[in-house]
Order: C-alpha cells, then structure tokens, then sequence
C-alpha cells in the first residue's frame, strides 16, 4: 500500500510531506526523538481506516482553520481532511474506499490502544468462557503458544486454549483441575503479545504499532523482531511499529530502520542505519576521542593497523561505523551544533579511497585510506595475474566484491591475515594512515 501525505499545522508540525510504501512482506520500524510526531504520523495512517481518529485520540487544540491533511493513496485514491468548525477537528467529506481502510489497523499506547479496549471488555465474556471449557468447545492456538513460548522462553504457554466469543476470540490457560487463568489476568507483556497476534491473525494488510516495546523486557522485544519478520513474509502484511528501544533496533535488518526528524517545524522521514540512529538519539559519553568511519571492515581494519604498528594510545578512543560517507559527514555536521560527540577537534574521520575527491574528504582530521575499499582492493588483488593469495574454490563465481570478500574471510583466511597481506605489500602507501591515527589517539595536544 502506498502511501502519500500532506499535513499542514497538526500540533507543533507546520509542514509534513512524506511517502511510505507500507509493502506487503516488509517489517518497517520508525523511530525519533521524543516530541517529534511519530505518534501523530501513526494517527494520520490510522485516520484511513477509522475517520474520526483524531476526535477520539486527540485534544482539539492540536487543530486550527489552517490545519489540514492531504492523501494519496496507490497513487489514485485522493483523501482530503480540513478543519471543520463544529467539530474543531479535520473531518473528510469523501467516504474512504472499503477495500483500504478495511485492511490497516493501528494500536495506540495506552489509554486508547484496542488492546485497553478489550481488557475492560473482556469480562463481560466470562460466563461464555466458562460454558466453553465445561462443553469442551475450545482448541489450541499452536503457532500462538510457539510464538509467546519462544519469546519468553518458558513452557507457561502449552496449555493455552482459544474460545470464540460473539464479537471476536479470547484466550485462557486451562489448568488441570479446570480452573482457567483469562488472558487479562496475564502479565502486561504476555497480554500484549496475544493482543498483538490476534491482530495480526487478522491477516490486514498493514498493521500499525506505536510503542511496540512498551509492555516488554529486552530480551523478550529482542526475539520479538525475528518472529515479526516472519509473519510478514508468511502472511504477506506489512508491520510497522514505532520504538524507543536501542535493543530492538540492533535486531533490524538493513532497509528496516526509519528516522524521523523535525526542523523548525517540518518533518522529514530517511532511511537510516542503527549505528546513525544510536549516535543521533543517544550520543556516546566517556571517551576522549572518537574515530568515525563508513563500514565494518574498514572499522576493523583501523582497530588491526593501531595494533600491528604498537600505536600506543593517550586518549581512550572508540572507533564507530556509521555506514556510508555521506551518513558520516551528517554525524560530524550534527556534532558541530549538538555536542553529542563532544568537541569537533576530538573526532577523527576515516574514508575509503574513493571518497579523496568528495567535499566532505578535504576538511580538517579526515583521512582516506590508499585503497578504494577494502573488498574491491582485496577482490583485485586476488584476481590479478600472479597472486599469491591463496585460492578459494568456486571464487570464480563471484562478481559482488563485498560478498567475494565476505566468504573469503569466512572460509580461507582471517580478515587479520588479509590485513597482513595489505602492510607486507603496501606498507610505505599506509605509512600516512599509521602517522595520522598515532597524531590523533596518542599525540598530547
């Protein structure tokens, strides 16, 4: 489903354009600072299913005459939302296509989560249930009982039973002299879990969390993420859920992660990686330096060069990937006004050759290794005539230098072997490398 939004004066959010292709198959998570508007972007996408979303969820003084909300969705459905007077909220005068607002479903934190909802409700099935259990008219949620088993690690689960009610489906644990334990007498987080399923056994196409994390200790939001991906892929769904959580972030894969950002009033959403989203909302303290850099092997290649020439630090350092330059030169920028990094003269930057012609190479302790990067270095080194690199079976096959490289480490030599290669072939091209690290994390300044 594909999504495209104008809100203009909602709360503090002057001006929001956005496109989100909320993709069957895909996990999508979207985090910011607080205060910045995930919440009411939740909303917004909650107001295609249900109209009157911000009347029920929101104090009308977020609205004004020059509030508005503009959609397109599947790039032919056109929704438009103004003030209205009497109600002093955005109302929409077209009737939303069933076919789309019948599959997204979204979950607010409490109070006006559905799953707050159905807990003061819940009773009220009470003598259904016990009749249930009585006539034996009840079966077990298997792939339910796996999911909340494996987060919690714990067997707790294996005699849970659902029992069809009149307007949905609850959840018991059936002990063995009868007696039953409701699913809203469970834990905040084991009930959110089962919320949570049942919302997603609904098979919609687009599922909407906000707060995902809430209800759940890190360990367990840390198995939560590998099971969300698989009911997406599995059912075909799109999930996407807000978070504060550093724990579940590090779970996500590349493509997942989404920040959301406001300036002077707008918003602007980027695709983002976890190291970029860690440094931005929670810095790091208690270094003297920090050495920022584009990838994982180019991080490794700098800790193995510190250590092989005995550069015998002063400062206590701590080398970061942020991934890709231009995120790095972002970061540095960043730090410039927000401080998170400490002051600029104690953050090093280092590239990979084939950023030397860029802007962001040529200014003041920024450095570019003599080799393009890492694994097309290494992938030319291995397939030019006469290499004494040793042979990897089927390399022939390998066209993607990241993954040649990847495999090559993995099967055939150490990164710190391949490393040796580099400063026993080029070590007078990574004599100004080693003098610019010694200058930064042992010179006294």
């Amino acid at each position: 489903m594909k999504l495209f939004i104008k809100i203009r004066n909602v709360q503090h959010i002057k001006e929001f354009d956005f496109k989100f292709n909320l993709k069957a198959g895909t996990l999508q998570c979207l985090v910011g600072k607080n205060g910045t508007g995930k919440t009411t972007l939740i909303k917004t996408i909650g107001n295609i299913s249900r109209r009157d979303t911000f009347l029920q969820t929101s104090q009308t003084s977020i609205f004004n005459e020059k509030s508005a909300i503009n959609y397109i969705i599947n790039d032919n459905e056109e929704l438009i939302y103004a003030y209205d007077q009497n109600i002093k909220s955005i109302d929409c005068k077209k009737m939303v296509n069933s076919e789309i607002s019948k599959n997204i479903d979204i979950e607010l934190p409490i109070p006006y989560g559905k799953r707050f909802n159905f807990f003061q409700t819940i009773s009220k099935f009470d003598d259904q249930i016990r009749k249930s259990i009585a006539l034996g008219k009840y079966k077990k949620p298997t792939e339910l009982i796996k999911f909340i088993s494996e987060i919690y690690g714990n067997s707790k689960f294996e005699k849970l039973i659902e029992i069809e009610t009149k307007d949905d489906c609850c959840y018991c644990i059936l002990e063995d002299d009868g007696r039953y334990i409701r699913e809203d007498y469970l834990s905040s987080g084991e009930y959110f879990l089962i919320s949570l399923y049942r919302k997603i056994n609904t098979k919609k196409l687009a599922i909407v969390i906000d707060e995902i994390d809430i209800s759940l200790d890190a360990a367990a939001q840390v198995k939560l993420i590998s099971w969300l991906r698989k009911f997406c892929e599995e059912y075909n769904i799109c999930i996407l859920f807000t978070t504060h959580s550093l724990a579940l972030m590090k779970t996500l894969n590349d493509g997942e992660l989404y920040y959301l950002e406001e300036k002077n009033g707008s918003l602007s959403i980027r695709q983002a990686t976890y190291n970029y989203v860690k440094s931005i909302l929670f810095g790091f303290t208690g270094w003297d330096k920090y050495i920022l850099t584009e990838d994982e092997n180019l991080q490794h290649f700098i800790t193995y060069i510190i250590t092989k020439y005995d550069i015998d630090p002063y400062y206590k350092y701590i080398i970061i990937y942020i991934a890709g330059a231009t995120n790095v030169d972002d970061i540095v920028r960043r730090n410039i006004k927000n401080n998170f990094f400490g002051e600029p003269k104690n953050i090093a930057v280092i590239y990979d050759g084939d950023q030397a012609n860029k802007e962001h190479a040529r200014k003041e302790r920024v450095f570019c290794i003599p080799f393009k990067n890492i694994e097309d270095f290494f992938y030319d080194e291995y397939n030019k005539e006469n290499s004494t690199l040793k042979r990897m079976p089927g390399s022939e096959k390998y066209k993607d230098t990241k993954k040649f490289f990847k495999k090559y480490y993995k099967t055939t030599m150490t990164k710190s072997k391949i490393f040796d290669y580099f400063c026993e072939n080029y070590e007078k091209e990574l004599q100004p490398f080693v003098f610019f690290l010694r200058e930064f994390i042992s010179k006294i300044n």
